[in-house]
């Protein structure tokens, strides 16, 4: 099992097809955005209860660094799907909402919905191009898993940069 830094509950995924340029908006239900510390990779989750188990001392640091407060004891169990099949770009993720709930104690963050705009590096801006933006991708199954591109780049320390 994979401990993953959780960021919180993911509202909506703001989506935009590369060859026409249409936007649209996905809502995520029952659906965590989590960060993946050894990879740097953002992972779409489905939360599946609480653990008793330790984390291990990279995600209690990344949990610090993000939510400026250590984790409660043990962390959530969440399920990762493994991609499975052909996998197919539907879309490019220009942005996402995402909300810190209270039992995830952030001070700084909760209880507040949040906007990412990928792209953004901390720097007063606002248009970014199609490059920073990474893929949705569906597997066969139809699970959706979130793909860096080529120019992308993540970072997760106080706030989602990139």
């Amino acid at each position: 099992m994979k401990a993953i830094l959780g960021i919180g509950r993911l509202l909506a995924l703001h989506l935009v097809d590369p060859t026409t340029g249409r936007t649209t908006t996905r809502k995520t239900p029952g659906t965590w955005l989590g960060w993946d510390t050894t990879t740097r990779q953002f992972l779409l989750c489905k939360p599946k209860g609480r653990s008793r188990a330790p984390l291990p001392s990279r995600v209690v640091r990344a949990h610090r660094r993000f939510h400026a407060h250590d984790p409660a004891s043990g962390g959530r169990l969440v399920e990762v799907p493994t991609p499975i099949g052909r996998r197919q770009q539907i879309a490019l993720i220009k942005a996402l909402d995402y909300f810190v709930p209270k039992q995830v104690i952030s001070p700084d963050k909760n209880p507040f919905g949040w906007t990412h705009a990928f792209g953004d590096t901390g720097h007063k801006g606002g248009t970014y191009t199609a490059k920073v933006m990474p893929a949705l991708v569906r597997d066969s199954r139809g699970n959706l898993f979130i793909k860096r591109r080529k120019g992308n780049i993540f970072t997760v320390d106080t706030w989602l940069r990139g």
